[in-house]
């Protein structure tokens, strides 16, 4: 019997490979989160008001989606708000704009457990919100073309690790 021509098993992609794939389609813009939602309305957007002590409103309400597809990774999959820990974590774009994220190390724990949700979003119902920058917005109420499910093995790698 000839081995070299045995049929090999197939391997799908996994949902960060097809994500990564439409990201380089360059029509797609992606929303992460852990709920399953059949369509996404904006929110009012918060930011810490360090002379009041309190989060204050921040522009219109609006959805918020990144060009980039590790960004609605991590955000699907990172969230201090479901964990009872102290924990913090962030991302951005470094100066020649490729993204960066960090998290405590408990946030990366509970990841592991985890299963997440990015929304495909079509690209055409959204304005960035800096030119030239990652995020984009929308003040519509969205329906997404897909919601591919993320776990663990697909956060970016490139995650710093705070204390």
């Amino acid at each position: 019997m000839n081995f070299d021509r045995l049929p090999s098993p197939e391997r799908s992609e996994t949902g960060r490979e097809k994500l990564l794939r439409l990201e380089k389609e360059g029509k797609f813009v992606f929303h992460g989160s852990d709920a399953l939602l059949n369509a996404l309305e904006p929110r009012q957007a918060q930011k810490f008001d360090e002379a009041k002590g309190v989060n204050i409103g921040d522009g219109e309400p609006a959805l918020f989606a990144s060009k980039f597809a590790d960004m609605a990774i991590f955000r699907a999959l990172i969230s201090e708000k479901l964990i009872n820990e102290e924990s913090n974590n962030g991302f951005g774009t470094t100066e020649d704009n490729s993204p960066q994220f960090y998290a405590t190390r408990n946030l990366i724990e509970a990841a592991k457990n985890r299963i997440g949700k990015v929304y495909v979003l079509n690209g055409e119902s959204f304005k960035p919100t800096v030119i030239g920058g990652s995020e984009y917005r929308s003040t519509e109420i969205v329906k997404p073309v897909e919601v591919v499910e993320v776990t663990f093995k697909d956060l970016p790698t490139n995650i710093k690790i705070i204390e």
